[in-house]
C-alpha cells in the first residue's frame, strides 16, 4: 500500500494489477489496492486499515493478558495483539533455523515480551493465537504450513481484518502448498 500511495496517480491502476498478480496466494493483496483505488485516496485506506487492525488487535488482546500464549506466524496482526495484551509468556513454534518465527521473537522481545522460540513438542501454552492469508464463508482459513497442528493441540484465536475475508467456499487447493495450508474452520476450539 506505501508503494501504491507513492506512485503518480497515472500509475497506480496498472502498479495495482501487477501488485494483485504477483502473490495469488495473498488475495488480501488484491482486495487491498481494489478498495485503494476505489476510494481514490491511497493513504485515508491504510489509515482506515490501521484502524481497524488497532481495533482487533485489542480485542484480541484481552484474551491475552496474562496468559501463555503460543504462535506459529509472523503476523503484524498477531505481533500487535501480543503487544497490547501483555501475555505473561510466549511461545513462538518454529520449524528450523530459518523459521519466520526467529524475526517475530526478536520484534517481541525488542517490546519487552518473555518470548520462547520451541518445537511443537515443547509447547506449555493456554491458547493460541495465529494470523491468516484468508478465511473462507465457512470459516476455513489459510494460514502458513504447521498452523493445523498447533490448533489442534490448543484452543486458538484466528485474527483476521477484511481484506483476507473471501466471500466464497475454500478452493479444493492453495497455491504454495509448501507454505500454506488450510485449516477448516470446525477444528478451531475457541479460548474460554
Amino acid at each position: 500500500m506505501g508503494v501504491l500511495a507513492l506512485a503518480s496517480p497515472d500509475q497506480r491502476e496498472e502498479l495495482a494489477v501487477r501488485m494483485a498478480g504477483a502473490r495469488p496466494e495473498l488475495p488480501a493483496i488484491g482486495a487491498a489496492v481494489k478498495e485503494a483505488l476505489a476510494d481514490g485516496d491511497v493513504r485515508a485506506t491504510i489509515r482506515r486499515a490501521d484502524a481497524e487492525r488497532r481495533r482487533i488487535a485489542r480485542a484480541a488482546a484481552r484474551s491475552l493478558h496474562r496468559r501463555r500464549v503460543a504462535t506459529i506466524s509472523n503476523s503484524a496482526l498477531v505481533a500487535r495483539a501480543l503487544v497490547y495484551g501483555g501475555p505473561a509468556r510466549t511461545q513462538i513454534v518454529v520449524a528450523g533455523s530459518d523459521d519466520e518465527g526467529w524475526s517475530l521473537a526478536v520484534d517481541l522481545r525488542t517490546a519487552g515480551l518473555q518470548v520462547d522460540v520451541i518445537s511443537l513438542k515443547q509447547l506449555d501454552a493456554e491458547l493460541a493465537v495465529v494470523g491468516c492469508e484468508a478465511v473462507f464463508s465457512d470459516g476455513t482459513f489459510v494460514a502458513r504450513s504447521g498452523t493445523r497442528a498447533l490448533v489442534e493441540l490448543l484452543p486458538t484465536l484466528v485474527l483476521v481484518d477484511r481484506w483476507k475475508r473471501i466471500d466464497s467456499m475454500p478452493p479444493p487447493n492453495w497455491p504454495a502448498p509448501d507454505r500454506y495450508e488450510m485449516v477448516r474452520g470446525g477444528d478451531v476450539r475457541a479460548p474460554a
